[in-house]
């Protein structure tokens, strides 16, 4: 849910109705834009190119070749209570791939990963294949896990769809944090763009819906009092 509320606090800020907030109950450990740079914002916990990977305005730019990816210099992913957002879109897939957007570890740690397979996605090896189907192509979608030792939740444009009381948990072993491919020696590389990635030690909360709702409901209000005011002039 913290993509839909990010998005809508972010346009409050720019109309002057809230000031800016950071998540609460969560520290904001790494964050990768992608736009038009690798570094880690937050953490220094740089990011190089691999393969025919590339970063541009729209963020990181992976055509699905194998060896194409971004690849992390360090274990930006908490072994545990953990919140990653990002945005994504899917460019190609096809349901008999298996593809990554992110991983860490490695086969059996268990490995941690946010992917496709057969159509659906997939949440590292202790949740493995969900029943969530693979969103359309082309179009830009937020994405969140949250997880902790009272379970996992998995959100798509700010709606939860899809809940477990199994925690997910990222080896501090193995491959550091890879973006758009599997950890070695795998090769299950995305075709799409990956943008705005952060990663949070604990749970990334943002404002109640009625909260949101009532914040949207003021932007709307105050913007149209603008354009009366503006008829009036």
């Amino acid at each position: 849910m913290i993509a839909f509320g990010k998005a809508l606090i972010r346009s409050a800020v720019a109309i002057g109705l809230v000031l800016p907030i950071s998540p609460v109950d969560a520290a904001l450990l790494h964050q990768y834009s992608f736009d038009n740079t690798t570094n880690d914002a937050v953490g220094g916990m740089n990011a190089t190119l691999e393969g025919n990977a590339q970063v541009t305005a729209n963020g990181l730019v992976l055509n699905g070749t194998l060896g194409t990816y971004a690849q992390i210099s360090g274990y930006a992913i908490p072994t545990s209570d953990f919140t990653i957002t990002f945005d994504a879109t899917i460019t190609a897939y096809n349901n008999g791939q298996v593809v990554e957007m992110i991983s860490q570890g490695y086969s059996g740690a268990p490995g941690f990963y946010i992917g496709l397979a057969g159509g659906q996605f997939r949440l590292g090896d202790q949740l493995k294949v969900i029943n969530v189907p693979t969103p359309s192509l082309n179009k830009q979608y937020s994405y969140e896990l949250a997880s902790n030792s009272s379970g996992t939740q998995f959100y798509i444009d700010g709606t939860e769809v899809f809940t477990s009381s199994i925690e997910v948990t990222a080896p501090q072993t193995g491959t550091t944090t890879r973006v758009g491919n599997q950890f070695d020696p795998y090769n299950e590389n995305f075709n799409g763009t990956i943008s705005d990635l952060s990663i949070y030690s604990g749970a990334a909360s943002v404002p109640e819906p009625a909260s949101l709702v009532l914040l949207g409901s003021g932007i709307f209000t105050l913007a149209l009092m603008r354009r009366r005011a503006r008829r009036l002039d």
